[in-house]
């Protein structure tokens, strides 16, 4: 239109109705399927190689008058040694330089990594698409030095176009005033977009030449980016897009992907810069580039064993090279379109980054993760201990997580983003093969509920031994439990002597393994086993896992999904259980009000200061303050003891809101005395009735001389439960210091001591460190 003089409306429009017309059409065609296309590329291909012979045999052919005229003067040595050099010229749009002819010339053989884009349609994707990839590279290569070769060779960089200058030697005196439009050269390979047209001496091959080579890449683009496109629909990585996703016909072509990638395809046609379009095109395609050998070097990295290139020639710190190049290139280029196309990835990244779709690719970021955390495991092992780095890292008995998620979410505010936490499952007489439908239920759970936990079940004979073993083989490394936590169970009166005494056993061995203990107390109790609707449970699992719960979900859809969890009962008991997990929940916005009261009566090594302190840092007991309760010193006075008690607390930098000192050597009152004794007296030897004493079904008998080794430790314990009366019952926690069970004494006797510091309060803690110091003055 342009060689003729004709316009629709002018250039700039011209070309976007042109390029609208035939992206529609070559979009139209594309429905037509793969096989159509592959068959239409097949006779372009032979149109392009006709425009390349072309040109090399037209160059051989002794040009006329009117084409040495024009540039086209035949090969010469040394002007072939001329043209090697570059010459960049500045124009209507800047100084031109190697960046700017590369960012033109770069996204002509982008088509090399078309093979990528048919792995879904090769036989052998990993034979085919290195040995196709390569093989254009070296015939794109060629043909473009050959082509470059032979132009430079055969043509003036400024010619005249006039036969008068040829003839007395004229021809390039234009090039004196490239902007004097009436001394400018307008021919030339410089000047004349068209010179392989005149040097194949059969202009129309070379145009359409050009129209195949233009239809073929267009096809090849059009074509492919909607496959990849609607691949990227299917894995539902981004919202909104999965409705591209869907395919039709034998061959499952993305129609929609089509259309779609038409309209972005007509928008980038509006831009009245095509020059920019092309620096943005090339930078896309050079940020992909980078991506791609980052991540075969990131894979390599890692040294995933699943990571085995079949290419002989590979090497890591090749790939690693390439991405740092692509990169430098993209604002060598264009620095413009460079930081447009770094913000349009870096959203995306983000988006997936925080996002975390359930998808699981086995991607190299996943062999890193694996492979630092092994390092890091590793390392931490040549760590010495100090106290100064002390986490409390706590294996929590909970059985089913889901059923006792109030001593979960317990042990949670106290780990929370400062140490480990793993939940102890026992299963006694279960088989085995259950460990993996269980580890991907309770996985998911914790996922959705936000705690960060991880999972242990054991297969054992009885509860006992299964702790046991969870007690000596949980963890790894340096990443061991240091705490045992379990919760108090409120019918220990119902046990037999077995069950009780494997109860306390387990208190021994704890101590026994260099643990500390934690113990919690609720009157409502923990266990959910008959209201927990467990098919929801799994329910609300897979709608997690596809992405069905949005990532800010507001607290009050969070409690209708908890209320869901579990079927409707009227038992109150086990409603006060739910009111209890739903209380210790954590929330954003989540918040209890009211105090914790520390009863720190033994020196532990600070366990017992230590865990209400961490546990104020995190939600829901953010908004309580700490208030102290200790025992006066021996040889001081109430206010001495409280003086230095302070005193301390500042040097530990733990905040408290009052320090209460307690004497607990005053003798309890004589009604806490018979109260306690009516509770133990169905217990003891001389008041069981004959033959109850050995009976294996009921809770073993209190011996007189159990009472006689509990003794005065026994009185104080009655004293504390009158000071917990007298100070505690509103609190919103108690932390009490936990008196230990004496060997082959009676259980039942220490039970009912834990029952007396317990019955009828807030939810307590019963802490016991294992003497090892958990506090220091030291920052």
């Amino acid at each position: 239109m342009r060689e003729h003089d004709q316009h629709m409306l002018n250039v700039v429009d011209d070309t976007r109705i042109v390029g609208v017309i035939a992206l529609v059409l070559l979009t139209l065609f594309t429905f037509c399927g793969m096989v159509v296309a592959s068959r239409l590329k097949s006779f372009l291909l032979v149109v392009v190689v006709a425009g390349i012979l072309a040109v090399i045999i037209g160059s051989i052919i002794p040009p006329t008058l009117e084409q040495q005229a024009e540039g086209f003067v035949g090969y010469s040595n040394a002007l072939f040694r001329e043209n090697f050099a570059p010459a960049f010229q500045e124009d209507k749009f800047g100084k031109q330089s190697f960046l700017t002819a590369f960012a033109v010339f770069f996204p002509s053989i982008s088509g090399i990594l078309a093979g990528t884009s048919m792995t879904g349609d090769l036989r052998d994707p990993s034979g085919a698409i290195p040995k196709g990839t390569i093989v254009a590279t070296l015939i794109a290569s060629t043909v473009y030095l050959i082509l470059g070769w032979v132009s430079g060779s055969v043509s003036l960089r400024h010619a005249s176009g006039h036969v008068n200058d040829l003839l007395i030697g004229n021809l390039t005196d234009c090039h004196s005033d490239p902007y004097d439009a009436h001394t400018a050269c307008h021919h030339g390979l410089i000047n004349d977009m068209e010179i392989m047209g005149l040097i194949a001496h059969w202009r129309w091959i070379i145009v359409a030449a050009t129209f195949a080579a233009t239809v073929s890449t267009s096809l090849g683009c059009i074509h492919f980016a909607p496959k990849v496109f609607q691949a990227l629909c299917r894995d539902h990585i981004f919202p909104y897009i999965h409705f591209f996703g869907k395919g039709y016909g034998h061959h499952d072509e993305p129609y929609r992907a089509y259309f779609l990638s038409m309209l972005i395809a007509i928008a980038f046609l509006m831009s009245p810069d095509i020059n920019f379009i092309s620096n943005v095109v090339c930078n896309c395609f050079l940020m992909t580039y980078a991506m791609v050998n980052y991540a075969t070097f990131d894979a390599s990295f890692s040294r995933s064993p699943g990571w085995r290139p079949t290419f002989k020639y590979y090497n890591m710190w090749l790939s690693l090279v390439t991405c740092i190049a692509c990169l430098a290139f993209m604002f060598c280029v264009d620095y413009q379109s460079a930081i447009i196309v770094f913000v349009l990835a870096g959203v995306l990244w983000l988006y997936v980054f925080y996002k975390k779709p359930e998808v699981n690719w086995g991607t190299s970021g996943q062999a890193n993760v694996y492979r630092t955390a092994l390092k890091d495991a590793l390392q931490l092992l040549k760590i010495q201990d100090h106290v100064k780095n002390y986490r409390p890292q706590i294996l929590v008995l909970t059985g089913l997580p889901c059923v006792r998620p109030a001593l979960v979410y317990m042990a949670g505010s106290i780990t929370r983003a400062t140490g480990l936490m793993i939940c102890g499952h026992v299963m006694v007489g279960e088989p085995i093969m259950e460990r993996a439908v269980l580890e991907q239920e309770v996985y998911r759970w914790f996922r959705r509920k936000k705690i960060q936990a991880f999972y242990e079940y054991i297969s054992s004979s009885s509860t006992l031994e299964g702790t046991r073993a969870l007690i000596q083989t949980s963890g790894l490394g340096k990443l061991k439990p240091n705490i045992l936590m379990m919760g108090y169970h409120l019918n220990w009166t119902n046990w037999n002597a077995a069950s009780m005494d494997e109860y306390v056993k387990v208190i021994h061995d704890t101590f026994d393994a260099h643990r500390g203990l934690i113990i919690l107390c609720a009157t409502e109790g923990f266990d959910l086993t008959e209201a927990v609707n467990f098919q929801e449970i799994v329910t609300q699992n897979e709608a997690e896992v596809l992405g069905l719960h949005s990532v800010d979900e507001t607290e009050p859809e969070q409690e209708k999904d908890d209320a869901m969890e579990v079927n409707q009962v009227d038992d109150p008991v086990i409603l006060a259980r739910i009111a209890l997990a739903q209380r210790l929940e954590p929330g954003k916005k989540k918040k209890l009000d009211g105090e914790i009261h520390v009863w720190w009566l033994f020196d532990d090594g600070g366990l017992t200061l230590l865990i209400p302190h961490l546990m104020t840092r995190q939600s829901p007991w953010n908004g309580c303050k700490l208030k102290i309760f200790c025992v006066i010193e021996m040889a001081g006075t109430a206010e001495s003891t409280k003086t230095n008690i302070l005193a301390m607390l500042t040097k530990f930098r733990i905040q408290a809101a009052d320090v209460i000192p307690v004497d607990l050597e005053q003798h309890p009152s004589h009604a806490s005395v018979t109260s306690f004794n009516q509770m133990i007296n169905q217990y003891r030897y001389d008041t069981v009735a004959p033959g109850r004493a050995n009976d294996p079904h009921k809770p073993s008998v209190i011996q007189e001389s159990d009472l006689i080794d509990y003794g005065d430790k026994m009185m104080k314990q009655i004293r504390l439960r009158e000071l917990l009366l007298e100070h505690s019952v509103h609190s919103s926690l108690n932390v009490v210091t936990m008196p230990l069970p004496r060997r082959n004494r009676s259980p039942t006797l220490y039970m009912a001591v834990l029952e007396t510091m317990t019955s009828g309060m807030p939810p307590t803690l019963l802490v016991r460190g294992n003497q090892e110091n958990v506090l220091t003055y030291y920052c």
